[in-house]
C-alpha cells in the first residue's frame, strides 16, 4: 500500500515580531529579519525532499517557498490562504477592546464571523477542499511527497479537524518555517 506524505510548513512572519495583531489575509512580503530566520532554518536542517511544493497565494508564503524550496516550481492555491478577518485584518486586540463584534467572535467565532469576513465553516471547508484536491493530484500523479507552504491558522485548523489524534486547535501550535507531515492512503482519505 502506497503511503503519500504532505508536509505542512507554515510561513514566515510578515509582521514586526512585537505587532499584535491580526494578519489574515492581510497581503504583506516577509520581514527581513524572517527571511534570516527562514535562511537559517534551511541551512540548520534538513526540509523533506518533496516531488512538488503548493503554496498560500499569499506573498508571505510565495516568499517562504521560494526561500526553503528554490529549485521547485510552486503551485499557488488560494484554498490555502489564511482566513478572511474583514474589520479585523490589521487592527491589534487593543483598537479591538470594547467592539461588540470583537468580543462576540472572541467567545464563539463558529457563531460570530468577523463583519466583512469569513465563517469559521466556510474556512474549514476552503481548507479541505484544498488539500483533497492536492492529494487527488497526488494519486494521479503517483506522487508520494509534496509540500504545503501556508499559514499557521490554515494548518492548526486543518489538524484540528481531521487528523488522529483528536486535539484542540491551540494543540496543534506552529512556528514560523516548522510544520507537520500528513500521511495518507486512499482508504484512510
Amino acid at each position: 500500500m502506497i503511503t503519500y506524505k504532505m508536509h505542512l510548513i507554515r510561513a514566515g512572519r510578515s509582521a514586526d515580531r512585537n505587532w499584535k495583531g491580526y494578519v489574515g489575509q492581510w497581503d504583506q512580503s516577509l520581514q527581513e529579519e524572517s527571511v534570516r530566520e527562514l535562511e537559517e532554518l534551511r541551512r540548520r536542517f534538513s526540509y523533506p525532499k518533496v516531488e512538488m511544493v503548493y503554496t498560500s497565494s499569499l506573498q508571505r508564503a510565495v516568499q517562504t517557498a521560494d526561500i526553503l524550496y528554490p529549485d521547485f516550481y510552486t503551485v499557488e492555491m488560494d484554498g490555502l490562504m489564511d482566513m478572511d478577518l474583514g474589520r479585523f485584518e490589521q487592527r491589534t486586540v487593543e483598537e479591538l477592546q470594547g467592539d461588540p463584534d470583537f468580543e462576540g467572535w472572541l467567545q464563539n467565532s463558529a457563531e460570530n464571523p468577523p463583519p466583512g469576513g469569513e465563517k469559521v465553516e466556510d474556512f474549514t471547508q476552503r481548507i479541505i477542499s484544498a488539500v483533497q484536491a492536492i492529494f487527488r493530484r497526488m494519486m494521479d500523479e503517483k506522487m508520494t511527497n509534496v509540500a504545503v507552504i501556508t499559514h499557521g491558522g490554515v494548518i492548526m485548523s486543518l489538524l484540528s479537524g481531521i487528523c488522529l489524534p483528536k486535539r484542540s486547535l491551540d494543540q496543534w501550535s506552529v512556528g514560523y518555517g516548522t510544520g507537520y507531515t500528513l500521511l495518507f492512503t486512499p482508504q484512510m482519505w
